[in-house]
């Protein structure tokens, strides 16, 4: 399909529903909750969060939000940009894209993101590459899922 820039935002409107995103937040939710005890497991303090941060922890896994600027806050800004909000500024993509990449794909002592190929076909990495490359860049995509 030949795609226009309206077109493929209209489509992606119908693709990134609201309930799409809340399962994204929770899969990165879940990558992050997991990362985070296995630091503090390799740190020697897995018992450091009090009951108070296990249950808001819990409390933001189930409703996908987390007051504040954090992960969930820059998953939103990307993926309103993915359905056709307009960018409010290069530097602030860029720093909500770094957020992105550097939580999920960097490792301790990397001074690189390492990001796998897989990334770049689930709802965040659309929204990533959008963000990034402009919607003319996932038009191959947008026919797959067509």
């Amino acid at each position: 399909m030949a795609w226009t820039r309206e077109e493929a935002f209209d489509y992606l409107k119908t693709v990134y529903t609201d309930e799409v995103m809340q399962d994204e937040k929770r899969r990165v939710f879940k990558m992050l909750n997991r990362q985070l005890y296995e630091r503090l497991d390799d740190l020697a303090i897995n018992n450091a969060l009090s009951d108070k941060s296990e249950k808001q922890l819990k409390f933001f896994k189930e409703f996908t939000f987390m007051p504040g600027d954090n992960i969930f806050q820059s998953m939103r800004y990307l993926f309103l940009m993915a359905r056709g909000e307009k960018e409010r500024d290069r530097q602030t993509t860029e720093q909500h894209l770094n957020r992105i990449y550097k939580s999920l794909f960097q490792a301790a002592g990397w001074k690189n993101p390492v990001i796998p190929d897989s990334f770049w076909e689930t709802p965040l990495g659309i929204a990533c590459t959008i963000a990034e490359k402009g919607v003319e860049e996932v038009y191959p995509i947008l026919d797959e899922m067509k």
